[in-house]
């Protein structure tokens, strides 16, 4: 049975060392919007799409893969701000909780705010049945992250999604991920690198992460598929 990857990242400039890594693309599929890279790595096949920004755009490509492509997981790597002192630029971490803080089903009731209708709990948990085999494999520390669709580039905000969410990590995509992941019972794993502090300097040290190019999660990524 092949065994079909899908890699989903938000921006061409997060996944251009990891389509150095595979190769050159065995296939190009022009499906609209999209353009799904095919590689052949490790005996496995690969579909790589870049979503675009934000939680509808990726949760659109996620499900593009999944439906079109028949991928059996899906992974995603990409840049997310730090919310603490703890995390540095550059460092990499896997995702194993999740706060979809932008939601509420009260404007007016603060305590209800990223808790979905019929759950109890803001924290969104992620899928285990892959993460822990990359764990084992990895040995990345574990992490909470606060998604929206916002860019988080203000103090007060990431004091927010520190101290109320217990977030330490941001990003804008990792919501859209999981649902429709967990919608078509597909499991994934998450892999983020640090690019900036989530404050006001936060655009100006995600432009310089961009320009001195992803590698990090690149080695994390090939063993990974080597062994799945």
């Amino acid at each position: 049975m092949d065994y079909k990857i899908g890699i989903v990242t938000a921006l061409a400039d997060e996944s251009v060392h990891l389509r150095e890594c595979f190769g050159i693309a065995t296939c190009v599929h022009e499906d609209g919007a999209y353009a799904v890279s095919e590689y052949s790595f490790a005996g496995k096949t690969i579909y790589m799409v870049n979503s675009g920004v934000g939680e509808i755009a990726a949760a659109l490509a996620t499900q593009h893969l999944i439906y079109r492509y028949g991928v059996n997981c899906i992974l995603n790597v990409g840049l997310v701000g730090s919310l603490c002192d703890e995390f540095k630029r550059g460092q990499l971490v896997a995702v194993n909780e999740i706060v979809h803080y932008e939601f509420t089903a009260s404007y007016s009731n603060e305590q209800v705010e990223g808790i979905y209708i019929g759950h109890d709990s803001y924290i969104l948990s992620a899928d285990t049945s892959m993460l822990d085999a990359f764990i084992s494999i990895s040995r990345l520390p574990l992490t909470r992250i606060a998604t929206g669709n916002k860019f988080v580039d203000a103090t007060d905000l990431k004091n927010k999604l520190a101290v109320k969410f217990g977030c330490k990590i941001c990003d804008m995509e990792s919501a859209g991920i999981h649902f429709a992941c967990i919608n078509s019972s597909v499991p994934y794993v998450m892999i983020k690198c640090i690019s900036d502090n989530a404050d006001e300097d936060a655009n100006e040290s995600f432009t310089q992460a961009i320009e001195g190019g992803v590698r990090h999660y690149v080695d994390y990524v090939k063993t990974f598929i080597a062994n799945i």
